[in-house]
């Protein structure tokens, strides 16, 4: 069930996949879900925050990213609710694929 998960949600990405900056939200969502479970696990043995907290800290990068672009001085920076979805798909398959697993 969690690759077929994984796959239809890579699939639904996939398709604006073509933007470069799509892609690096995903993998900084990748990256940043598993470098914060691996912290995770060396601070605390509670279950919910190693599964959990991961994806929060993901949905918080996305989100504190999209601010940072709303309000930069860049005029042509926007806030986009598809980055934080990228993001989030990239912390989403690190716990479907990776983290589950174990």
């Amino acid at each position: 069930m969690k690759y077929t998960i994984a796959l239809i949600l890579s699939l639904l990405l996939m398709q604006n996949f073509a933007s470069k900056d799509k892609a690096y939200h995903f993998a900084a969502g990748y990256v940043f879900t598993h470098a914060s479970h691996s912290v995770a696990v060396t601070w605390t043995d509670n279950k919910k925050v190693i599964k959990y907290g991961p994806l929060v800290a993901c949905i918080a990068l996305g989100v504190g990213k999209e601010l940072i672009d709303k309000y930069d001085s860049n005029p042509n920076s926007t806030f986009d609710w598809l980055d934080i979805a990228y993001t989030f798909g990239g912390g989403v398959t690190v716990v479907s694929i990776d983290i589950n697993k174990r």
